[in-house]
């Protein structure tokens, strides 16, 4: 009896670990299954539309930076606009406060009413005291008005230049986005010869994609 005890369980222990073996292959290759396609699906590729990017960054500057992933650009867009902002601001008041100035000038003949507009708002953009400002000539106030002026607009036109400037940007990198420059793309150089001269050397450029 004790005879045909011990090979029965042999035989089972043979056919179970068999059985086992068999399921953790099946399941193993259900596993790597799932993880290729999810592999698969996480290479879809983000396509940039340039018109987007464009009217993005029309409306608000930096956004199509932004939209085109290249974030790092968006703080520029941002900073050199607030810099205009600030330098148009600037020029502005200067180019009201001399106006000002020649208007006092224009209408009395004394500096009652120049000094005490200088010394309030004088000093923010001239070095010279209230009292100097009220003595200067209507000619030199005009020169510093037109001075002011001119800075003015320059600004204004350095704004504009700067606004179509970081939108061309934003077009262009969206546009460049739709090159395909993936992994797929490559060249193979490699050694030729000519069926004419069989003598003849070269070289044999081959591109796959």
């Amino acid at each position: 009896m004790h005879k045909f005890i011990f090979p029965l369980l042999i035989f089972i222990s043979t056919y179970v670990f068999g059985h086992n073996k068999f399921e953790t292959n099946n399941t193993v290759q259900t596993t790597k299954s799932i993880a290729f396609e999810d592999t698969s699906k996480a290479k879809e590729k983000y396509t940039l539309n340039p018109l987007t990017s464009s009217l993005l960054s029309a409306f608000v500057p930096g956004a199509g930076q932004i939209y085109n992933r290249k974030y790092w650009k968006a703080p520029i867009v941002w900073g050199g606009a607030i810099a205009l902002y600030y330098g148009y601001d600037a020029f502005k008041r200067k180019h009201s406060f001399y106006h000002q100035i020649l208007i006092y000038k224009d209408r009395y003949t004394s500096e009652e009413y120049i000094i005490p507009f200088a010394e309030k708002y004088g000093s923010e953009f001239t070095n010279l005291s209230a009292e100097d400002i009220s003595k200067l000539s209507k000619g030199n106030v005009q020169l510093l008005n037109d001075a002011a002026k001119k800075r003015k607009q320059q600004v204004i036109i350095g704004a504009s230049v700067f606004y179509l400037f970081q939108i061309i940007d934003a077009t262009v990198d969206a546009h460049f986005d739709q090159f395909d420059v993936s992994e797929d793309l490559s060249l193979k150089i490699s050694p030729a010869s000519f069926l004419n001269a069989p003598f003849a050397q070269g070289v044999r450029l081959s591109f796959s994609f």
